[in-house]
């Protein structure tokens, strides 16, 4: 009997435990992220965005990144790995522009977090906001703006 709840004991983490990826499709959909304007030397306002769009793609979810400013523009191919709660936004390739020749494919650009009251939080990693140098993980900055059926 002991060897039988032995085996249990070790196997059954490995039965119960879900997909790594599975529960990605509730990310399909696009999100948006407006940095909060700045004021430059020339006494404009820069401001920047964030677009991300997710779409399942053969089995997985991937998509699109975009970020734009006056003086900054660049398209992303992404990828995407997690759980219901939990999305990484991975770095595949850059498309367009600039300013991602530093990223590595299958960097984690930021994870987006559903935390217990349905709030969309923020953790960035390779990317961060531009225009502040005083950003804090763990805050609501991406909201969902359009869902895509699976």
């Amino acid at each position: 009997m002991l060897p039988f709840l032995l085996r249990l004991v070790v196997w059954l983490p490995f039965i119960a435990a879900p997909a790594p990826d599975q529960g990605l499709p509730s990310w399909a959909g696009t999100y948006t992220y407006e940095e909060k304007p700045v004021k430059a030397l020339a006494d404009y306002s820069m401001a920047m965005s964030w677009n991300l769009t997710l779409r399942p793609q053969a089995g997985s979810l991937g998509g699109n990144l975009e970020v734009k400013g006056q003086q900054t523009f660049m398209k992303l191919q992404v990828r995407v790995s997690g759980t219901p709660q939990d999305a990484q936004v991975i770095f595949v390739r850059g498309l367009e522009g600039t300013g991602y020749e530093q990223l590595k494919p299958g960097a984690v650009l930021f994870r987006l977090h559903k935390d217990p009251k349905g709030k969309l939080l923020t953790y960035w990693g390779k990317l961060q906001p531009r225009l502040t140098e005083t950003y804090k993980d763990g805050q609501p900055c991406f909201a969902r703006t359009a869902a895509v059926r699976p």
